[in-house]
């Protein structure tokens, strides 16, 4: 059977009531989307309204509507003409997600990642290790023990959704030169759109993939496509949107601190003491030196350490560090390694080659540093955890 013949036999077999409102608004977004004028809109409604054949008209126009790929809620029936400003636009409006974070290599997962947005405010932990909060003005790390280990200004502040946010420095969304684009790749409820690198590290990335519904136009998953000769392979986000929605306090900073794992009293330009250290697998004990006092101005200190220094203020500590393992191997020396009073910083040292058994291990630990009633003295607070190729799940 030809198109047009079916289309006659499936507009005379349809069942459908006539409502003047919704029939009009139909009529109205068909004529506004293919430029018709007004006076052809106007009188094409008054022939269809008073014509014997008003039920034939209007299901004649939806039909029509929608081999034209039209669609009176704002969507497109051919997935292939859907432009990535529509996609933008409808993320704009997400007030919650649950997403996964994963990093790979090619010998496996490097890091996995599970997180929360809602009321503004997101949320990100990876198991037995750091989490992040962001609350719209302050972002912030905590280590395992609870210790805030990095402040920094707000990334949901900097960008228009959490999309973007997730994927800062490697794709902006709402570019001009990309607003235009369309799918790569349609599937039947899937569209595929690909993006070259626009961020600070477009120079390692071969591209980006954004993999959206077809019907709902939201990001399903967001695939980097990492250079080999780069530290990962592929980063992969995947979106979750039927998970239950967590409360705001869910978002807020804990407040209670876990016990550290060792502490010692260190002496401001004194000697190298060591810290033993408790309930930490493989690790027995720290040696530390606190060996300077920063009071300068920012210009002086290497560019990771600005911008913390420049919101948290002096003055800023520097210290010596090296752990010795259960059997007895020490590792090399952290010899700068910053301090904040009462802040945590967290810090890593060691992989393969740099131990006498030349086996993969890296530490990762958090010192805090703590005044005392005697100038120059300081309880040093000491958490730290042993690493090994093997992701710890």
């Amino acid at each position: 059977m030809r198109p047009t013949e079916n289309i006659k036999r499936q507009i005379k077999n349809i069942k459908i009531k006539t409502n003047p409102e919704v029939d009009e608004a139909v009529l109205n977004d068909l004529f506004g989307r293919l430029d018709g004028t007004e006076g052809v809109r106007e009188n094409t409604w008054r022939v269809i309204v008073h014509h014997k054949m008003t039920k034939f008209a209007i299901a004649a126009v939806i039909i029509v509507a929608a081999l034209l790929g039209l669609n009176h809620f704002g969507g497109s029936i051919d997935g292939a003409s859907v432009a990535w400003a529509e996609v933008v636009q409808r993320i704009e409006n997400v007030d919650f997600v649950h997403f996964y974070d994963i990093e790979t290599k090619k010998d496996g997962f490097t890091a996995i990642r599970e997180g929360w947005y809602a009321h503004g405010k997101a949320r990100s932990r990876r198991y037995r290790e750091d989490q992040w909060f962001d609350d719209g003005e302050t972002w912030s790390i905590i280590d395992e023990r609870n210790n805030v280990t990095a402040i920094g200004e707000s990334i949901l502040a900097k960008h228009e959704n959490i999309f973007e946010a997730m994927t800062y420095g490697i794709l902006s969304f709402n570019i001009n030169q990309v607003r235009n684009k369309t799918p790569i790749s349609v599937g039947s409820d899937f569209l595929i759109y690909e993006f070259d690198p626009s961020g600070e590290k477009a120079d390692w990335i071969e591209k980006i993939t954004v993999t959206v519904g077809r019907n709902s136009l939201m990001p399903i998953q967001i695939k980097t496509y990492f250079k080999h000769e780069k530290w990962y392979i592929n980063r992969l986000l995947v979106f979750d949107y039927e998970a239950q929605e967590k409360p705001e306090e869910f978002f807020e900073l804990p407040t209670e601190i876990k016990p550290p794992h060792g502490v010692g009293r260190v002496v401001l330009g004194g000697e190298e003491i060591e810290i033993k250290l408790h309930n930490v697998p493989g690790i027995k004990k720290a040696i530390v030196r606190l060996h300077t006092k920063f009071e300068g101005p920012a210009e002086g200190l290497l560019k990771s350490y600005r911008q913390r220094y420049e919101r948290v203020g002096e003055p800023m500590y520097f210290m010596e560090i090296a752990f010795v393992t259960d059997e007895n191997y020490r590792s090399n020396t952290s010899k700068d390694c910053p301090l904040w009073l009462e802040q945590g910083a967290k810090a890593a040292l060691g992989i393969e080659k740099t131990w006498p058994d030349n086996k993969y291990r890296y530490i990762l630990y958090t010192p805090v540093l703590r005044a005392t009633d005697k100038e120059n003295v300081f309880n040093l607070e000491l958490s730290c955890w042993l690493k090994t190729k093997q992701l710890d799940l």
